[in-house]
C-alpha cells in the first residue's frame, strides 16, 4: 500500500514550501502542472493522496482530479486553493469527487491534519477493496468445490474445457 502525497502547483516555490513542511511526516512528490501530475500518477502511482491547485495554466485543479480519478480511483483527492469561490468548491466536490477543499494560505497543523485523515480514507478504502476481492474469490472457490461434489462428470468436462480455452 503506497502513502505517497502528490503535490501539483504551477508555482515551484508553492511545492518546495510544501517539501520543506512535510517531508518528515510524508513521502512527497511534486508536479509543476496538470500534464506532469498525470504522467507521475500513470508512472509512479499509485499516490494515496494528490493535492491539487486549482489555478492552473492548461489545466485546473478540478479536470485534474477528476482525471487522477479515472486513472487511480482510490487516490483521496484534495483541493489546495487561493482562490476560495463557492462554484469552484462545489465543481471541485462535485467533479472530481474531492474529499477535502483547502485555502491558502493553510496552516501546516491544519494542512498535516487533513493528509492524516486522507490517508486513513486511503487505508480504509483500500482494504475494503481487498477484502471484498478476497471475499468474491473465496466464493467462486466455494461453489466450485460445490459443484465438484454435486456433479463430478460435469465439473470434469468444465475443468477439460478451460485448459482448452487457456492454451
Amino acid at each position: 500500500m503506497s502513502d505517497k502525497v502528490l503535490f501539483v502547483d504551477d508555482e515551484p516555490a508553492v511545492l518546495e514550501g510544501y517539501r520543506r513542511t512535510l517531508h518528515k511526516d510524508f513521502p512527497i512528490e511534486t508536479a509543476t502542472s496538470g500534464n506532469e501530475a498525470l504522467y507521475l500518477v500513470r508512472r509512479s502511482g499509485p499516490y494515496a493522496i494528490v493535492v491539487s491547485d486549482m489555478q492552473m495554466p492548461g489545466m485546473n485543479g478540478v479536470q485534474l482530479l477528476t482525471e487522477v480519478r479515472k486513472i487511480s480511483p482510490d487516490s483521496v483527492r484534495v483541493v489546495l486553493t487561493g482562490y476560495s469561490d463557492f462554484q469552484s468548491a462545489m465543481n471541485a466536490v462535485n467533479d472530481g469527487e474531492v474529499f477535502r477543499f483547502l485555502t491558502k494560505p493553510c496552516e501546516d497543523v491544519t494542512l498535516k491534519k487533513t493528509l492524516a485523515g486522507c490517508l486513513e480514507q486511503y487505508r480504509l478504502v483500500t482494504a475494503e477493496r481487498e477484502l471484498l476481492d478476497k471475499t468474491l474469490v473465496g466464493c467462486v472457490g466455494a461453489l466450485v468445490d460445490v459443484l465438484s461434489l454435486a456433479n463430478p462428470a460435469a465439473f470434469s468436462r468444465a475443468v477439460q474445457i478451460r485448459r482448452y480455452v487457456q492454451t
